[in-house]
């Protein structure tokens, strides 16, 4: 079986996991959205979002290296990937506490000056329980797609999340605020037992042990080959993204980060494409890498796929997002449609960013992707500065669209560019021409008030069209005659 199809295969198991999870959510958020108001939601989206942050902030760069050197598991040895597997396990569990214990002593300062809200203070003693457990359920996954168990990996990831969604509907319809915060506590401690059930036949059946022996030089070559991923498209943006929602509170209020969390709902509609399948992605471009011409195809063939299903769905969804909010979230959250609209459309540039990262993360060229992520943040951060506080959820997301086209643009070259082939080169040049092209269709239809049968009618149209014209225009003779016999063949 080829690569591409092994990739196409393993991402098939993790779409279909993450569009169970993902409706999960999107079910569970509008029901937590009617329960609490716009301002407790806000409230709620800061926990959630501090606890993603430090989250991301306490791997240290330990994930990425597990995962793209785990992958090379058949070539490196089992007690190799043991000891990475067990030391980076104990560098992020370790990471987390320290970070959690931090917060939890210094929580009046976090709240009032990173936060902008001196009165969510209480809750962040509950957000550092949160991080402590976090890892304990989430490292495991980095084993089950190191050693491609993707259809294990779908399992745990979808039962964890609808177990955690219905969990916190329930608590928060009994307890308010409060019930919603305390579970989100809940879920990452029933993911350990989750991730425990799926993971260990795994790693039975591989013959792989946790390891922790020869300590310091294993972390010593984590740290070599992650940190500088880890500084530049983790930790910049972790240390960014809370104080940026706390300018974004001060200037629009907590029913603003109410109103862009919906937005953002929305968004992983479509958003989920890139991050659903990023652990296949990664493991097979980083097992092709030995491979040059296989490598290159790959990279190519991946960042097209993403950007064709993520542009027909934006295409699509764009235009009925009104009714969509409308059905279910209520006219309370009228406010969040603009908002919506334009972060399901920057959700192509961020998917855009998210492959060619993967590409020069499998290419072990971590250093680049560090340096194209900290020029993009500075300009998301100077571009807040400027745009937040006349129009605070707006600048807040044309000040992120910004960041990552600097991002794209810095490492589209050495990701892709630079070793793809005149043909792709033409692929990829149509799909951009596309891209816009739909972007200014979407935005003339946007200013009429359409009725919701011309809505609906409109959007299908919109499909069909993009799926013609990208098969014509973003796939080659050899992949439009796969298709067609793919088709028939069914």
């Amino acid at each position: 079986m080829s690569t591409v199809t092994n990739l196409i295969k393993g991402g098939a198991w993790l779409t279909i996991a993450s569009l169970i999870s993902k409706l999960a959510s999107a079910l569970s958020l509008p029901v937590l959205a009617r329960l609490l108001n716009p301002e407790l939601l806000g409230i709620y989206s800061i926990i959630f979002s501090l606890t993603q942050s430090i989250r991301n902030f306490s791997s240290l760069g330990v994930e990425i290296a597990m995962h793209r050197n785990g992958a090379q598991y058949k070539t490196v040895g089992v007690e190799s990937v043991g000891r990475l597997f067990g030391v980076g396990f104990s560098l992020v569990c370790l990471s987390s506490t320290v970070t959690a214990l931090t917060v939890l002593c210094f929580r009046e300062f976090v709240a009032s000056h990173l936060l902008g809200q001196p009165n969510i203070s209480p809750w962040l003693a509950i957000a550092s329980l949160t991080v402590v457990l976090q890892p304990m359920g989430d490292i495991p996954l980095l084993f089950l797609a190191s050693l491609h168990a993707f259809q294990a990996y779908a399992i745990r990831s979808s039962t964890g999340l609808i177990f955690g969604s219905v969990l916190s509907i329930i608590l928060t319809s009994k307890f308010s605020l409060s019930g919603a915060i305390w579970g989100l506590t809940l879920t990452a401690l029933s993911q350990i037992l989750w991730s425990y059930l799926c993971v260990k036949p795994v790693l039975q059946a591989a013959g792989i042990r946790l390891r922790v022996d020869n300590f310091w030089q294993q972390t010593v070559s984590i740290f070599r080959f992650g940190f500088p991923y880890y500084f530049g498209n983790t930790l910049l943006g972790s240390l960014i993204h809370l104080p940026l929602m706390g300018l974004v509170s001060k200037y629009g209020g907590l029913e603003e980060l109410g109103h862009l969390r919906v937005a953002v709902s929305i968004s992983m509609i479509v958003g989920f494409i890139p991050s659903a399948i990023t652990p296949a992605a990664l493991s097979y471009l980083s097992t092709s890498a030995v491979d040059k011409d296989r490598s290159n195809y790959l990279k190519c063939v991946h960042l097209r796929i993403v950007w064709i299903v993520t542009v027909i769905l934006t295409g699509m969804l764009s235009l009925v997002i009104p009714s969509i909010i409308n059905s279910l979230f209520g006219a309370a959250y009228q406010n969040a449609i603009p908002l919506a609209w334009a972060q399901l459309w920057l959700t192509i540039i961020v998917s855009i960013s998210s492959v060619l990262t993967q590409c020069l993360v499998a290419s072990g060229k971590t250093l680049r992707s560090c340096w194209a992520s900290t020029i993009g943040i500075i300009a998301w951060v100077a571009g807040a500065m400027i745009l937040v506080p006349n129009h605070p959820g707006m600048g807040f997301l044309a000040s992120q669209a910004i960041c990552y086209i600097v991002m794209c643009l810095a490492m589209v070259y050495p990701a892709v560019i630079n070793s793809t082939s005149r043909e792709d080169l033409g692929l990829l040049r149509n799909l951009s021409i596309f891209t816009f092209a739909l972007f200014l269709w979407e935005l003339l239809l946007s200013q009429f008030k359409l009725g919701i049968l011309e809505t609906w009618c409109f959007m299908l149209l919109t499909g069909i069209m993009s799926v013609v014209f990208l098969y014509w225009l973003a796939l080659n003779s050899d992949e439009r005659s796969k298709v067609r016999k793919l088709l028939l063949h069914r």
